[in-house]
């Protein structure tokens, strides 16, 4: 009897929970029949699409993300791209850019095993004494920053360029002038508080005619250590 008594009371379990069932179905026709819908939720792609025509392992942070982000210099931008780290921080003095664990070491942040290039011509960060590869330019003055992670398409830079490759592309003052014949002053103020310090730095594009451009950039930094 006790055998038949188990089996009764979970078919009653089973029927409760199919009651609760066909009730919250009826509760959630009437909220659609009364036109209270919520809207649709679309997950679209990151800014950074993931490069699948390639075998070279590259990131491309675009304009968008350069404006968005708001950056003080390249290697903020640089420091969220996978496999990419920063030495010393991220405050111009003694930094560099390490890639899968090679580049810049933690002495002097120099070390030429992590290329920059700026339009196709290398910059020659890694001979400056305690300054490394840290670029800290406007980042208003690139277009695009492509990062080249690993060997793979990195040793037609040079043989001992083993960390990777970041490229940078710079404006032209067209880019500020939307093409358009006229000037155009840019003025960014910066202030921090981690490593107090300030920076200035004001972009004039000068654009007298179509084929004739002119851009000028003048930065002033001071950090505490």
């Amino acid at each position: 009897m006790g055998k038949y008594q188990k089996g009764w009371r979970l078919l009653s379990t089973v029927s409760v929970l199919g009651l609760l069932a066909s009730a919250n179905s009826v509760a959630a026709q009437d909220i659609a029949e009364d036109g209270d819908f919520l809207g649709t939720i679309e997950l679209g792609a990151g800014k950074r699409e993931v490069q699948t025509d390639t075998g070279v392992p590259l990131t491309v942070i675009n304009q968008e993300e350069i404006d968005d982000r708001q950056a003080a210099t390249i290697a903020q931008l640089v420091e969220s791209v996978p496999g990419v780290t920063l030495v010393n921080g991220t405050t111009p003095q003694s930094s560099g850019i390490s890639i899968r664990g090679f580049g810049a070491d933690g002495t002097y942040g120099a070390n030429p095993r992590v290329l920059i290039t700026i339009d196709g011509a290398t910059t020659g960060g890694e001979e400056i004494y305690r300054i490394g590869n840290q670029l800290f330019t406007d980042p208003a003055l690139y277009r695009e920053i492509s990062v080249i992670r690993g060997t793979v398409g990195s040793y037609e830079y040079g043989s001992g360029v083993v960390g990777g490759v970041v490229q940078l592309e710079t404006k032209d003052a067209s880019d500020f002038t939307g093409g358009e014949i006229g000037t155009r002053f840019r003025q960014t103020l910066e202030a921090q508080s981690n490593g107090t310090g300030w920076a200035s730095s004001s972009i004039l594009a000068v654009q007298p005619t179509e084929d004739l451009e002119f851009l000028l950039n003048y930065t002033v930094r001071d950090n505490d250590s």
